[in-house]
């Protein structure tokens, strides 16, 4: 069987390509799912910070992520699919009259000639909430 001494190095490659289609799909942090290309860049999901916003009629003010919330919050970071963003904002702890939660979620960037730092919006989702 000569091909199957091809067998590991086709698997290598089908990894990185999908590890290199995911974070620059999906906002993967390039630092993990196989962590191809991690040393290319200091986006990793430490690095990224998200925000989180209460939407009320004629407000929108910014509120903290409950400490319960961190497991949730590490992994919107990580990875920030909808799923996650969605039930980081249902977590978040707002008052009765908040119609909606805005979940941001941002990573690093550097200007290629100046090195002078910026953040780029990589996911940001609206999810009602409701009021009673």
């Amino acid at each position: 069987m000569p091909w199957l001494r091809y067998l590991a190095p086709a698997l290598l490659v089908a990894v990185a390509c999908t590890q290199l289609w995911a974070a620059r799909a999906t906002g993967l942090s390039p630092w993990l799912g196989g962590g191809f290309g991690m040393f290319s860049t200091t986006d990793s999901w430490g690095r990224r910070h998200l925000h989180a916003w209460a939407i009320s009629p004629g407000v929108r003010r910014e509120i903290d992520v409950p400490p319960e919330a961190g497991r949730l919050a590490r992994a919107a970071l990580a990875l920030p699919t909808s799923g996650r963003l969605r039930g980081l904002a249902l977590a978040a702890d707002v008052a009765r009259d908040v119609e909606a939660v805005e979940i941001q979620v941002w990573a690093p960037r550097f200007d290629r000639e100046t090195l002078a730092p910026s953040s780029v919006l990589l996911r940001s989702i609206e999810v009602p909430v409701g009021l009673d």
